[in-house]
């Protein structure tokens, strides 16, 4: 068979999968081809931009972040998927509301905060200008997400795939087009140029929200979404915490250089979440439905095959994290490599506790997951600040990926206090194997980690033990679904 009969194949096969899965592939897709254009697209602006000014484009996405947290109390996250659920006879009403609010919520915030950049302007050291075209952006980017989150409940990947291309394309395309027309005020070019194209399909979208929905202020739907949500703004301002203290306190504490190798392992790591990310999402609107339906056998296998991908991903990045430093940075951070294989293990942590995460949105149970998080936040920057201390750099990895477990734990004794019937949807055993199997990598890619062809040749061991002890290995998953089908009576 020829390449492109092998295409065609591969693709028919992913026609063929269930809407869940065929939508987790796409969206996978996607994430990773907007995430791969920003890789190319950042050595352009780091060449049309002077450090003060890329600077000033950093501040203002870093401040947005924050912001945006109280702006739009996250109304288009977890909350709006469990809504899809419990309003699914009335989500355009519902999704109009949420706009509503969205847009007075942001208002009030970006006033207060205009307010406090007019009195103490070294505060956010951004001028007014910028926080006017922040609010638009975040208002209409959340206008967006209700969009995208409504499609990725109803699988409908087409939409999010076409939208996700145009505006990874746009986007970069006039803000580089914006710098080179207004040299003279080149972070306000990049700025607006690169938040534009948004703006106009989230300007586009808020109106097609409204016309659709017809409802503005809806008490019972207002009430629902403030009374869940706001509760986990500790959360998310913790979650936030939880990804940038490590790297502060390195700059804080040891060295600018130290942090800039943490940082690279980091973003190689990074390319991890961007596949964890789209598979919690895509898993996020199954497991409410499975969890309704009681369809927890479908659940449990799915969950535990989306582990072992990420897992397999994860043990990948570890063995070849050497040439993947080589290949994003030069020799001078060749160091990161020691950061990599506990920062590899959290993120797979991190992606258990997602799905976890995902049954205790379920289950409204926000203020427990708020407490969780902003509890893990303190022992994270305690545990920094010791661990950093007596051990160096090399400490923040191992650090984070003690908070990860600990999450993991914390969220699956609460989640076991609501769903009974935990152990019928995560496999603690396998999970256990998982874990133990990657641990064994993790040491031995960091024994032979000047060894191209020992680690590769790991690879092939493995592969080849999996081709001869192929029948046994089918008879033991064989085994795994009789007992299932016998324990579910």
């Amino acid at each position: 068979m020829n390449k492109m009969g092998k295409i065609k194949l591969f693709f028919q096969k992913i026609n063929s999968l269930s809407p869940a899965a065929k939508a987790s592939f796409w969206f996978v897709v996607s994430n990773v081809m907007l995430k791969g254009i920003s890789f190319i697209t950042t050595p352009i602006f780091t060449r049309l931009l002077d450090p003060t000014d890329y600077g000033i484009t950093s501040v203002f996405v870093s401040w947005e972040g924050v912001i945006s947290i109280f702006a739009t109390l996250s109304l288009a996250g977890g909350v709006y998927n469990v809504a899809q659920t419990k309003y699914g006879h009335d989500i355009e009403g519902y999704t109009s509301s949420m706009i509503a609010l969205t847009f007075v919520s942001s208002l009030l915030i970006y006033t207060i905060c205009i307010t406090i950049n007019l009195l103490f302007p070294s505060l956010f050291q951004l001028s007014t200008g910028y926080l006017v075209f922040m609010w638009l952006q975040t208002f209409t980017n959340a206008a967006i997400t209700f969009w995208l989150m409504r499609k990725r409940f109803i699988y409908d990947y087409k939409s999010v795939i076409t939208y996700t291309f145009i505006n990874a394309i746009l986007s970069p395309a006039i803000a580089i087009l914006a710098i080179l027309l207004f040299p003279k005020n080149p972070a306000y070019a990049k700025v607006i140029g690169a938040g534009v194209s948004g703006i106009a399909i989230g300007l586009y979208l808020t109106i097609y929200w409204l016309v659709k929905g017809k409802k503005t202020y809806e008490k019972n739907y207002w009430g629902y979404a403030l009374k869940f949500n706001l509760p986990l703004i500790p959360h998310y301002l913790s979650s936030t915490l939880l990804h940038s203290s490590d790297k502060l306190m390195i700059n804080s504490m040891i060295s600018t250089a130290a942090a800039g190798i943490y940082g690279i392992a980091h973003s190689i790591t990074g390319l991890i979440g961007i596949i964890t990310q789209s598979i919690n999402h895509s898993l996020i609107p199954y497991t409410m439905q499975s969890i309704k339906n009681g369809n927890l056998k479908g659940l449990k296998n799915t969950i535990s095959a989306c582990v072992a991908l990420v897992a397999t991903v994860c043990v990948g990045v570890v063995l070849f994290a050497k040439e993947g430093i080589l290949i994003f940075a030069t020799k001078e951070y060749i160091d990161a490599v020691w950061f990599i294989a506990p920062l590899s293990l959290s993120t797979l942590f991190s992606f258990i506790y997602g799905i976890i995460g995902n049954i205790m949105y379920y289950y409204e149970k926000t203020w427990q997951m708020s407490v969780i998080t902003m509890s893990i936040a303190v022992v994270n920057i305690i545990t920094n600040l010791l661990g950093i201390y007596w051990f160096g750099a090399i400490a923040a990895g191992y650090t984070t990926l003690i908070c990860s477990i600990l999450q993991v734990t914390a969220y699956y004794f609460v989640v076991s206090r609501y769903e009974k019937n935990l152990n019928k949807i995560i496999d603690l055993r396998l999970f256990a194997l998982i874990i133990l199997c990657y641990i064994g990598v993790m040491i031995y890619s960091m024994v032979f980690y000047n060894s191209f062809w020992f680690r590769a040749g790991l690879i092939v061991a493995v592969l080849i033990a999996v081709v001869v002890l192929r029948n046994k290995i089918i008879n033991v998953f064989k085994n795994m679904k009789k007992n299932d089908e016998n324990n579910n009576g």
